[in-house]
């Protein structure tokens, strides 16, 4: 399983934080909200372009450009063709996004990635061998973390509204701490020294975070609060699924070293880029022209 590599304490944290999180906005997010989010079909499919077919060119086309090495240009390839990081939520509310639509975007990436992603892989990649993953068990444990505490919140708030409200406050505080002792927990464990990688290697790590912000927003429709959600939910790469990939299987340090960089950038840049459009106005943000969503 993706979690094997983890220490028991950080799994512990992180199954706390995951579930914690998920229990707070279910809370204060109506399923049917969810549910009618999601039943936007013209936003799913500009979403799953974004993470499934542009964001994996752009994997593609910079290390060529960088004239990154190729076992760093293999660990590009493994981050760009996995979408569907947990963490997105937490950025999401940061930035102040639509959480209906970033719970449900992220629920449906994080599955289709335990399937596509080995395949997208080795579609581009012919040369590499085929990736096994553990899917149905990947799969279970996707269901349990995000499934569980969302149907325990709506339930309190379908019957126990009094309860919920007492409840929405602690728990968001309480997966803020969560999120902070996971992040400094995780710090401690990136021992690989990434500056190895050189300033062209972190320069294209940076440069990838930022074009994905912008394809994200652009295919985010009118509406600000999902062009914010599609676009940290499209930069925030599923890292779990690269490490797990790579500690099956014989790939080259500078490769595990790739990811390392990715995993110690992603969680601040995105962080940064949060806090900054949380801070923008409806009229500050760029705007399309505004179409019909189900195109």
């Amino acid at each position: 399983m993706m979690l094997n590599i983890l220490p028991t304490s950080v799994k512990i944290i992180s199954f706390l934080f995951i579930f914690t999180f998920l229990f707070s906005v279910a809370l204060e997010q109506p399923r049917k909200q969810i549910l009618v989010t999601m039943s936007d079909y013209g936003l799913i499919r500009r979403s799953l372009l974004a993470n499934f077919v542009l964001v994996p060119l752009v994997g593609i086309l910079l290390p060529w450009l960088f004239k990154l090495p190729p076992e760093i240009a293999l660990g590009f390839l493994f981050v760009a063709a996995a979408p569907g990081s947990l963490l997105a939520l937490h950025f999401t509310r940061v930035s102040k996004g639509n959480l209906a639509y970033a719970i449900g975007l992220v629920f449906l990436l994080s599955l289709l990635s335990v399937v596509f992603t080995p395949i997208l892989i080795h579609l581009i990649s012919p040369n590499i061998a085929s990736i096994n993953l553990p899917v149905l068990p990947i799969i279970l444990l996707l269901l349990l973390l995000i499934t569980f505490p969302l149907l325990v919140g709506q339930a309190i708030q379908h019957w126990l509204e009094p309860v919920a409200q007492k409840l929405r406050k602690p728990t968001n505080v309480l997966s803020i701490l969560l999120f902070i002792a996971l992040t400094i927990l995780t710090s401690t464990l990136k021992s690989s020294n990434i500056q190895a990688l050189g300033w062209n290697g972190l320069a294209a790590i940076a440069s990838f975070i930022a074009i994905s912000w912008g394809i994200g927003w652009q295919l985010g429709g009118p509406e600000p609060s999902n062009r914010k959600v599609l676009a940290i939910s499209t930069s925030m790469r599923n890292v779990a699924i690269c490490q797990a990939i790579t500690s099956g299987e014989s790939f080259g340090k500078d490769t595990e070293l790739a990811i390392a960089g990715f995993s110690q950038l992603l969680a601040p840049m995105n962080l940064l880029f949060a806090i900054v459009i949380s801070r923008m106005s409806y009229g500050q943000l760029p705007r399309l022209n505004r179409q019909p969503s189900n195109e």
